[in-house]
């Protein structure tokens, strides 16, 4: 049986999964101040009547990231960075970082070596930070030099956490990492004690089930794992909804899905049956990062957004006042309208009527005035939709495969998912112009996505055959080998066999099987019109997605 949380900005919502079957679900207002406290209380009503020892996995997935980088809830970051020439990268970065001496070339040599001193020295002035971060560039072909000063910081800070930028990605892109490993350790404290906490709220209720974290590309972390990695569970919410509608109801024909809640909308796009991906990872604050995530947009238009007049003219959102009036709330706010409408059968219909009307222009009723707002409501969603259709639209092309077979993306399907989408969808859809589905499970969807997903990770493995070794940057190895004999297929060898022991040492042994390569890149290196040996580059991943498809049981629907 596979237990599925998930932490929304109104709604706490959980499942049980049993044979591809949610066999009980359960819903309970979020508790803002305090997100255990609801994920505690929907954990006890999903479980009535249940054997928790049978349960044999958790998922959750969580705002509490989201939420501490957004509301500036973080810590202090000891910033190390060791730049070597370039790009200066001073007012592109969050914190304050600190420049030190060393660096390493592209082909991962040491030019110029670091200084303890000059580490100390940095430390002596930042002996209030709990935490750090240390970035080098080029340290993806070579990470010794970023292992040294972190040793280092370790000596003389003795912090409580530290992020290597190689910790958080393998790739090229000294900006992002830099950014991750600062996010990563901005968050960790407060990451650390939601996950304590969860431990040890579980453990009460004897399930003795691995818990697993949401990622922002829909994959799932042991948050034991999660622990070091607290920045990829960003934006987990936007990647519930899409491994729900993965799980409940795999579009084949290109689509635009809405996973419709209490406070937003969030729209993300679907390709021969697959969600499409930001080709430029996630961005927190307008900083961006590593973090491969969905390619998703946000838009504040859900059940509870505030409806109200400003100089007469009628606005909806972003804003949330608390629950609509009809489920007891003090302002009005779009599940009213729905309410009022006849779009919806749930909320007290008078209290409804009562928002609508308080909301009403002189000569109209409150059903007009309902109609209005969800009007609104939909060209505001279908607005969001149309530019981010057309940011893809306008996306450049790398790939020769693209420009010759490339079509653009014309959305055939729009899928509605979330507590407010059997009201709203259909309204979005028409203005649309597009057929739409609401699967059964909506209301639980991204409980269900988060039950439902499969485990992963990714290494990136760098061959330099002229120098005789290669390394792996998130797992911190560096390995010497034969120069002439290595090739490329052993390179891919080498790569799977480190994507297993991390799988293994995450405790996802069994879904490292389900692994894919992302990328591959081959080229020789000449001296004097003579190849002297190749560079070689692996991405390999547990690919994300669902473990099974999931189907409502008549009760639960």
């Amino acid at each position: 049986m596979l237990l599925g949380i998930d932490v929304g900005g109104t709604f706490t919502d959980a499942v049980l999964i049993a044979d591809g079957q949610v066999v009980a679900a359960a819903k309970t207002p979020t508790t803002r101040q305090s997100l255990l406290n609801g994920v505690v209380t929907v954990i006890d009503k999903v479980l009535t009547g249940v054997d928790a020892k049978k349960i044999r996995r958790a998922s959750l997935s969580t705002t509490i990231v989201t939420n501490a980088l957004v509301e500036g809830k973080t810590d202090k970051v000891a910033l190390f960075l060791l730049p070597g020439p370039g790009l200066n990268v001073t007012g592109l970065i969050p914190g304050e970082p600190h420049f030190l001496s060393g660096y390493t070339d592209h082909r991962g040599r040491e030019q110029a070596c670091p200084a303890e001193a000059e580490v100390a020295a940095v430390c002596r002035k930042l002996e209030d930070h709990e935490v750090a971060a240390v970035a080098a560039k080029f340290a993806v072909r070579n990470p010794r030099q970023e292992q040294l000063v972190t040793d280092w910081v370790n000596k003389y800070l003795q912090p409580r956490h530290i992020t290597l930028g190689t910790q958080v990605s393998g790739s090229l892109n000294y900006l992002r990492r830099i950014n991750s490993a600062y996010y990563n350790s901005a968050v960790w404290r407060i990451f650390s004690r939601f996950a304590q906490a969860i431990e040890a709220a579980l453990a009460e209720r004897d399930i003795i089930a691995p818990v697993y974290i949401l990622k922002a590309d829909g994959g799932t972390l042991p948050l034991t794992t999660a622990k070091s990695t607290p920045v990829e569970a960003i934006f987990t919410g936007p990647a519930a909804s899409v491994l729900g509608i993965m799980a409940l109801t795999k579009p084949v024909e290109p689509a635009i899905s809405l996973d419709m809640g209490g406070t937003t909308t969030d729209i993300a796009l679907w390709q021969h049956g697959m969600p499409l991906f930001a080709p430029d990872g996630a961005r927190v604050k307008d900083y961006p990062t590593a973090v491969r995530s969905f390619c998703l947009r946000s838009v504040g238009i859900g059940g509870d957004s505030y409806v109200r007049r400003e100089n007469g003219l009628l606005a909806v959102g972003p804003m949330r006042c608390g629950p609509a009036m009809a489920n007891g709330g003090l302002a009005p706010a779009v599940t009213d309208a729905l309410r009022v409408a006849g779009l919806i059968d749930y909320g007290d219909m008078g209290l409804a009527r009562q928002a609508m009307e308080r909301v009403a222009e002189a000569t109209q009723t409150a059903a007009e005035a309902a109609w209005e707002t969800l009007r609104l409501a939909a060209a505001t969603v279908c607005q969001a939709v149309r530019d981010m259709l057309a940011e893809q639209a306008a996306r450049p092309v790398y790939k020769v495969e693209e420009l010759v077979a490339g079509r653009p993306f014309k959305p055939e399907l729009l899928i509605g998912v979330g507590g407010a989408a059997r009201g709203l969808a259909p309204l979005v859809a028409e203005q649309l112009e597009l057929p739409w589905q609401i699967p059964p499970g909506h209301m639980v969807a991204n409980a269900v996505g988060a039950a439902a997903a499969r485990p992963t990770t990714e290494i990136t493995l760098r061959a330099d055959t002229a120098q005789g070794f290669y390394t792996v940057p998130e797992l911190g190895v560096i390995q010497e080998f034969n120069k002439r004999r290595f090739t490329l297929q052993d390179a891919w060898t080498a790569a799977g066999t480190h994507l297993a022991e991390r799988a293994a040492a995450g405790g996802m042994a069994e879904a490292a099987g389900c692994s894919e390569r992302l990328y591959e890149e081959e080229f020789n290196l000449i001296r004097g019109f003579n190849t002297i040996g190749k560079i070689m580059t692996c991405k390999l991943q547990i690919k994300p997605g669902v473990l099974m498809p999931v189907q409502m049981r008549e009760a639960e629907l």
